[in-house]
This record gives C-alpha cells, structure tokens and sequence, in this order.
C-alpha cells in the first residue's frame, strides 16, 4: 500500500511538473514572439538592442565620425548630437537617426526619426514596425492631420498636409512633465498629399518622427490646426 500510493505520488508530482514545465515553456516564447514597445524612455543600451549598434555620429558642429573614429578620440574632442543606426526590415533598409538628452550612455532619448529607403503604406506599418505599433494602436493615441508644421525634425518633408499621432498620456518616473508626438511625412502614390481627406491606409509614409513633447502644445493644437482623423494604422473590425 505504502509502495503503490508512493508510487502514485511520485506520478502525480512528475505530471504536474511537466505542465508547470510546459506552461512556463509558453509564457517564455510568447513573451518572445511580443516586440518591445519603443518609447522615450528608451536609452542607448535599449535602442542599440532593438536596432542595433550605431553605426555614425554626427557633432554639435555637423561633422560626421565613424563608430571607431567616435569611441577612440571622437568623443574626446565634441559632443554628440546624433547617433545613427541602420537596420533592415522587411526587405526595407532603413536609417535611424536619435538624439538624447545627454552624452551620457544612461541618458534617454530626446527624438528618433526614421527614414526608409523605399516609401510603405500605412496598413503595413505594423508588419515594418510592430514595437512602434504598440504605440499607435493604444487607446491613448490620437492621430490627426495638419497643414502647419508639427515638427522641425521632417528637413525633406514634401506633402502640404502632415501626419501626426499624439500620445495623450504622461511618461513613466520622473519624466511626467513630457508626452510622445509623431510625426508622419506622407505621400500618394508618389503624388502629393494636399487634403487630409486623402489619408487612408493605402497612404505611403516616407519619414517619421518620435519625440517629446509638452501637453500645453497639445492642447494648443489638438482640435486646432491638428484635425483628429481616423487610426488608419489600426485595421476596422468587421
């Protein structure tokens, strides 16, 4: 008796050790397969584990230096003001260009700006670039339209009408003071985008940004000069 309910003790102990097992196996690969949403309170270290090891800097006085010309004597002689990644998604070579609040390595990031080298439609954004995504389909995220200018940091941007999508939630910490903007450079099919009206998920995007913002400029806009549009990043329910 005491053998057999041994026995069936050690069996009972070993199947629920293999499903603990099992589900802890797919906790770890789902936690895998979930991208990491970007953000502001990015830093070096975390921008470099996404996209990679920079690969460029550009001073405060726009001299270039290569990643090795930079950690040798580079940052002996300037302050940086932007580091460069390039990376490749979906058959789309893209270049990264950030700017932090600080040289420091721990310092976080003040605005990314990406630019592929081939122009993709709104409705693929999320295959491109899903730890963006993440931010875009929130509840918190309002995008809009505008003819004026939403940000300094589009230097090529082409269309009359700017994308934007607002993030109308504080960051984390002791950044409160802070809140996230993008900023989309937008075409049609290579034409230009003079109407809002014409934003949709087929619109290409070219450029955009991610960078701070303050909620008093905001609330200036929002309803103002920036028009709310629909989220044509997130596909319609049926």
């Amino acid at each position: 008796m005491t053998v057999q309910y041994f026995r069936a003790t050690m069996e009972a102990e070993e199947y629920y050790m293999r499903k603990l097992l099992s589900l802890l196996m797919a906790l770890l690969v789902w936690m895998m397969a979930v991208p990491a949403m970007a953000s502001l309170d990015d830093t070096r270290a975390t921008i470099a584990q996404e996209y990679g090891e920079y690969r460029r800097v550009i001073d405060t006085d726009n001299q270039p230096w290569t990643r090795e010309q930079w950690e040798k004597t580079g940052y002996k002689k300037a302050q940086a003001d932007t580091f460069i990644h390039q990376f490749r998604r979906e058959d789309i070579n893209t270049y990264l260009f950030v700017q932090y609040e600080s040289d420091k390595p721990d310092s976080y990031v003040r605005m990314q700006r990406f630019e592929p080298d081939m122009p993709f439609q709104i409705k693929d954004f999320k295959k491109v670039f899903p730890e963006i995504y993440a931010i875009l389909s929130t509840p918190q995220a309002v995008v809009f339209a505008s003819h004026k200018e939403i940000s300094k940091n589009l230097p090529d941007k082409i269309s009359p009408v700017t994308m934007g999508v607002a993030l109308k939630k504080e960051l984390p910490g002791n950044r409160k003071a802070y809140f996230t903007l993008l900023a989309f450079d937008i075409a049609d099919e290579g034409r230009l985008v003079k109407d809002p009206k014409f934003i949709d998920e087929n619109t290409y995007i070219r450029t955009f940004t991610i960078e701070r913002t303050y909620l008093t400029y905001l609330k200036d806009n929002i309803g103002g000069d920036w028009k709310p549009i629909k989220n044509y990043f997130v596909p319609a329910t049926k």
